[in-house]
């Protein structure tokens, strides 16, 4: 094996044996929350579409085990599918369901300008207030343990992470959902400032020190750019491990799920041009690294590596499914398997990863649902054109 083939591959061997602890670790750790604190939570969920998910998730919020005040629903104007739907769902629940329109305007992400209307609904009254997607699947102690932490004052933001289900996947939906995972187990200090707005709780001391409808007025995202103003004002932040929340996928179409990982890797190449750098190097390391030890075969040396390769990928796919185990979301017997298969070739999700953030090297143009937008930073921002709504 020639010096210039072995040197990639031991190189990947590092990271993905550390990917495989960190796995290991987080499964190891791992405690369903227990406490819990009683307290007023007003929920704000902006919607928009055909919101295929959303009868499940009320479902979801009806079995919380802490019943929130509210559900503060926003939707962009009366002609969006989701207001309907909203409407339909909300005698369903047994809290109160608010039903406000946001409108539109050009220089924002659309989901901040929905939240922002929410946000008019906060009240004194409120403990905490809470942020969360619409196609999230959370379990009965979701909501306590959001904003648990932040009712008592000991953390002012607290978040976790989704965790994608496997149900509908092909293989490039499978590979997406490998990366995913890894996201999910994956620990990083409070400094990088890193929040899911799928799931975030906020202490009333944030919602004062942040000035929410300023800070998001012109921004694109909201979750990265919470979390960088909570990191500039010293805000205390957790992200809670046990936070992992099943999320299905809209729609489990190769083009669909291509199209989701552009969107969050173009975000975060956007708002957190560090952290994207990194993550680009560790993907092509990986997917370059496994083709360097195939292609040096059969040299003992490179079948070693190989298989240390396929085996830390495939080790980490099978502690992904433990862990989905343990938060309430078990994988089918086949879903285990492709997901196996996917992380013992890592070209088929370090490659797809490596590929992607070849194609957004100047990230001007981002479509974000049925918005496209021209993005020249994390808060410069002008909505190009508005599609129908699932078109």
């Amino acid at each position: 094996m020639e010096p210039f083939a072995a040197a990639p591959a031991a190189l990947a061997l590092m990271p993905a044996a550390l990917f495989a602890a960190l796995a290991a670790w987080r499964l190891r750790r791992l405690r369903l929350p227990t406490i819990g604190v009683e307290g007023v939570v007003t929920l704000i969920l902006p919607v928009a579409g055909q919101a295929p998910g959303l009868a499940a998730l009320f479902r979801a919020l009806a079995a919380q085990t802490l019943q929130p005040r509210r559900l503060v629903a926003v939707v962009e104007n009366e002609a969006d599918p989701a207001h309907a739907l909203v409407r339909e769902l909300a005698p369903s629940c047994p809290f109160p369901v608010e039903l406000r329109v946001a409108g539109h305007v050009p220089w924002r992400g659309q989901k901040n300008t929905n939240l922002l209307a929410g946000f008019a609904a906060v009240d004194v009254e409120d403990d905490a207030v809470v942020l969360l997607d619409a196609d999230i699947l959370p379990q009965p102690w979701w909501l306590s343990a959001l904003a648990s932490p932040a009712m008592t004052g000991e953390y002012h933001i607290v978040t976790g992470f989704r965790w994608q289900l496997l149900h509908g996947r092909g293989l490039v939906g499978h590979a997406v959902a490998f990366i995913d995972r890894m996201a999910a187990v994956l620990v990083l200090p409070p400094r990088f400032g890193l929040v899911w707005g799928g799931s975030v709780g906020l202490s009333r001391r944030a919602l004062a020190v942040l000035d929410l409808p300023r800070l998001l007025d012109r921004a694109l995202v909201d979750d990265l750019t919470i979390g960088e103003a909570a990191k500039r004002h010293g805000l205390r932040f957790l992200a809670r491990g046990a936070l992992v929340v099943p999320t299905p996928a809209e729609d489990g179409s190769s083009r669909a799920q291509w199209a989701f990982l552009r969107r969050q890797i173009q975000v975060v190449r956007i708002c957190q041009p560090g952290f994207w750098c990194c993550l680009m190097a560790m993907a092509h390391l990986s997917a370059l690294g496994w083709l360097a030890a195939l292609l040096a075969l059969p040299d003992p040396r490179a079948a070693v590596m190989l298989l240390g390769l396929s085996g830390f990928g495939a080790l980490r796919a099978l502690l992904h499914a433990r862990l989905g185990a343990r938060i309430g979301a078990p994988d089918a017997p086949a879903g285990i398997a492709a997901q196996a298969m996917v992380g013992a070739v890592p070209p088929l999700a370090d490659g797809l990863l490596a590929a992607l953030g070849w194609t957004m090297l100047r990230p001007r143009r981002l479509r974000w649902r049925h918005v496209e937008y021209e993005v020249r930073g994390p808060r410069s921002v002008r909505v190009l054109r508005r599609f129908p709504h699932g078109g």
